[in-house]
Formats: structure tokens, sequence, C-alpha cells
């Protein structure tokens, strides 16, 4: 095992240990008697909405490329990949799978690969957008200063890496730097991406419209925090939960615990503490979303065993990764 590993799954153990020391299960418990099995039903489908435009925009990229692939197996390729990002860390897992079955359609590992970024991209562009938007909420409704200054640097994060992806110029000049921090590899990577966006670009009805459904997705998952926070009785406001997402996004993609585990949950509690939450009402919510999204990822437990090739190319990738320097 790897030393980073090693530092990764300590930290998410001295995260989780540190939570359960303040978290009152009794009331975490009565909390979650609020949650009806009508509603989980609901959330299920509404959230699956999301996975279906999500797959749309997926499906508008690969157009764009000059392919054209039924929504149904991207559908499959998207739950098979939520499956694989329960049990591997970050979504690298996800991805691979994803590209894998595109590559198999269209027989071009270049243009799948590319599909999947810039899938990725939008969806980082728009949440560049609505966290932009949470800044006058972030000030008049929060009013916390450690809260405006981590929502600061969540958004500086989003918009800096989107203008990094998008300028030329701006990469040119962050180079050096990058270079400094022993970050080469990520600044040649960004000028091939650089170079398949602006590919892209020239399609301009598949932008817009991607950028579209994109804000529209972005938005639906700020909503479906909102509605599980109602059912849960949790009385935390929708502008609030427009200003704390991008932050646990944002920080949770640091590579400092394994897949964000106990970090995550540690995040929710220290915002909704500095808002007059509880740290149960903060756990709950976050272990509700979690929770949901594993019982709509079993579907793709399901895919996966009907699809072993796939899941052998997974693990040779994720190998392969491990054993780079």
């Amino acid at each position: 095992m790897k030393p980073l590993t090693v530092v990764k799954i300590t930290v998410s153990l001295i995260l989780i240990a540190l939570i359960v020391t303040q978290v009152d299960f009794v009331e975490a418990g009565q909390h979650i008697q609020t949650l009806s099995w009508p509603f989980v039903a609901f959330a299920l489908l509404f959230y699956t909405g999301l996975q279906w435009l999500s797959c749309w925009r997926w499906q508008m990229v690969l157009k764009s490329q000059g392919y054209q692939v039924r929504l149904r197996p991207l559908m499959s390729s998207y739950f098979a990949g939520m499956w694989l990002n329960i049990f591997l860390p970050g979504s690298l897992g996800g991805d691979v799978y994803r590209v894998y079955q595109v590559s198999q359609r269209t027989q071009d590992s270049e243009a799948a690969l590319v599909s999947v970024f810039l899938e990725r991209f939008t969806g980082l562009a728009a949440l560049s957008a609505i966290a932009v938007m949470g800044l006058p909420p972030a000030f008049q409704l929060v009013g916390r200063w450690d809260i405006i200054a981590l929502f600061l640097g969540a958004v500086g994060a989003l918009v800096g890496a989107v203008l990094l992806i998008m300028s030329p110029r701006l990469l040119q000049w962050a180079e050096p730097w990058l270079m400094r921090l022993s970050l080469g590899a990520i600044a040649a990577r960004f000028t091939k991406i650089q170079t398949l966006l602006h590919q892209f670009a020239k399609d301009r009805s598949a932008l817009v419209s991607s950028m579209g459904l994109s804000f529209i997705l972005q938005l639906g998952i700020v909503i479906y925090h909102f509605l599980i926070a109602q059912q849960l009785a949790i009385s935390i406001s929708f502008l609030a939960l427009v200003v704390f997402i991008p932050i646990v996004v944002v920080i949770t993609l640091l590579p400092i615990s394994l897949g964000g585990l106990g970090l995550k949950e540690g995040l929710w509690i220290y915002l909704f503490s500095r808002v007059g939450l509880s740290s149960e009402e903060a756990l709950l919510l976050s272990l509700t979303v979690t929770l949901l999204g594993w019982l709509l990822s079993i579907p793709g437990g399901i895919i996966l065993l009907l699809d072993s090739a796939g899941y052998q190319h997974v693990r040779a990738a994720r190998t392969e990764s491990n054993s780079s320097p």
C-alpha cells in the first residue's frame, strides 16, 4: 500500500472518530423517523431524472463529435459508474468504465475520453456560475466570516479552474508555477484539453445546450438536498444550501482523505453549526444523501455483473494508475 493511501485512510479514520464523539445518535434517530418510504421512492425517481439529464448532456457532446449513441447504454454506464465509485476512491473508476463503454460503441477511445471530460467540464462551469450567484446570500444570509472565506475560496477555485482550462494565455502564465509545484503533468494535460474544448466550442448549439442542461442539473442537486432536508425536518434554507454545496464539492476534491470519507461529513457538521443547526442534523443529511445514492446505484452493480470484461478493464486501469510514479 502506498504511503499516500495510508495517509488518506488515517485522515478519514481520524475524522470519522471525531464525528462519532460529537453526534447524539438518539437525536439523529428521531429525525430519520420522518423519512417515509414514499419519499424515498420520490427521491430516487428525482435523482434518476437528474441522471437522465446528465446522459442527455453527454449524448449532445458525443453528437457534436459526429457519434450517435442512444441514451439507454449511456444510462447503463452511468449507473455502473455510480456503483464503482462506492468502492473506489474518487470518481476515476466510474469515468474509466464510461469511457470504455462509449469507446466500444464508437470505436474511438479518444472521442470517448473527450466526451466524458467535456461532460464533466460543463458541470464544473455551471457549478461555478451557481457559486457566483450564491455570493449575495453568502454575505446577507450566512454572515459568518469563516463561511464567507470558505465560500470565496470555493468560488475562486471553481472559476480559476474553468479559466485555466479555457484560456491558453492564463495557462502559459501559470505553467512555471505548476512546474515548481511538480504539477507539470497537469499543465500538459490542460494544454491538450484546451485543444479539445476549442473544437467542441465550434458547435455553438451543442455548447449552449450542454451548458443549459448543466445549469439545470446543478440547481437540481441543490433542490434534491433541500427536499431531503425538509423531509428530515431540518430547517435549513435553500439559499444556505446554494452556499454550502460548492464548498463541500470543492474541498472534498482535495486528495487528503479516502474518497472524501469523513471529510464531507465533517464539513457538513462544521457548516451547519455556524448557522445554528446541530451536528446530528448535518450528519443525517449527508448520510441520507449518500445512502440514497447507494440505493440508486444497485442496478449498476447488476450491470457490472453482466459485463465482466468492462469490470476487468477498470481494474486494469486502476492498477496502471496506482503503479505509475
